[in-house]
């Protein structure tokens, strides 16, 4: 790997995924004349990381119009994990029975690390729809940097960790980045934007216009729509989780600027709210624009457009 793109604790991750794949390729071979044939998915959760894509996976398969794959990330578009096991494998994960079939692997959107994954995907499901988490960018680096800490991959300390231009931390949060090369292969009103926020503080009406996206009943509810999943602390104990970074060593920038620092999930819930009036634009008419001519957003940090989609 290039040494402009190689983050030690990305590597990490991905190394634990890819040993995490072998018992999966194996298993394939052994039963691959068995397997039932199955069939390819029509919806695909593309990330982002530490944005609720566990959450969001667990609600929608409780819906009986929705089969989500067990396991959740199945990371069939990352050439270097499972996508050497075939669409036949990729095939095989999904009920053909159910009207919605989707997965959920947030290593699709960490470009330029994981390269090619929209054309792999537009190449084998070029109609499927797709679903993009979305949170502040800056506490979705924090929550990954409490995750990569907590699973071994993260020992260098905060501040040298988010000091790497090509860390991932700043690339997943680089909504955006991320985004824009999806739009070069699937048209903006085949993906959906929703934030983390709006599922923590709406999470019933964020979920009836993701069912209503889909094209599934939307007024579909469950009790378990109380839970949640692979929360990363921060709102338990005297400190927010912000609160508590903010005071590591080398992290006095964060406490300088802290009251500066989007409030809650306001740049999430920004982007949702302009693509949701995208997609409204676009169901109005006339046709959008082509997707190569959507210009060039800012590529700061969050990757959030600066002016409205």
């Amino acid at each position: 790997m290039p040494e402009n793109l190689h983050d030690p604790a990305d590597e990490a991750m991905i190394a634990r995924a890819r040993d995490r794949a072998k018992p999966i390729a194996r298993k394939w071979r052994r039963q691959r004349k068995r397997a039932p044939e199955g069939a390819l998915p029509n919806l695909i959760m593309i990330g982002a990381m530490k944005c609720g894509t566990t959450s969001l996976h667990r609600y929608l398969r409780l819906h009986p119009e929705i089969q989500m794959s067990g396991p959740k990330e199945l990371n069939f578009f990352c050439e270097d994990l499972n996508w050497p096991l075939g669409v036949d494998w990729y095939r095989a994960q999904f009920d053909p029975d159910s009207p919605v079939r989707g997965e959920s692997s947030v290593h699709y959107t960490n470009f330029p690390r994981t390269p090619g994954v929209p054309a792999r995907m537009h190449e084998v499901v070029p109609d499927a729809k797709l679903i993009y988490m979305v949170r502040d960018p800056v506490r979705r680096m924090i929550s990954q940097y409490m995750h990569n800490r907590a699973g071994g991959y993260e020992t260098r300390e905060i501040e040298e960790a988010f000091s790497l231009p090509s860390s991932s931390y700043h690339d997943r949060s680089r909504y955006w980045m991320q985004l824009e090369r999806f739009l070069e292969f699937f048209p903006s009103e085949m993906i959906h934007v929703a934030s983390r926020g709006e599922l923590d503080s709406d999470r019933r009406g964020t979920l009836r216009r993701i069912f209503g996206f889909l094209g599934v009943a939307e007024d579909f509810d469950s009790p378990q729509f109380e839970r949640e999943w692979e929360t990363s602390g921060g709102k338990g104990g005297k400190f927010s989780l912000m609160d508590r970074v903010a005071r590591l060593p080398g992290m006095r920038v964060f406490d300088k600027s802290y009251d500066r620092l989007p409030e809650g999930d306001r740049e999430g819930r920004v982007l949702a709210r302009r693509w949701r009036g995208r997609e409204a634009r676009a169901a109005r008419g006339p046709a959008p624009r082509a997707h190569g001519a959507v210009p060039q957003r800012g590529a700061a940090a969050g990757g959030v457009p600066r002016s409205p989609l």
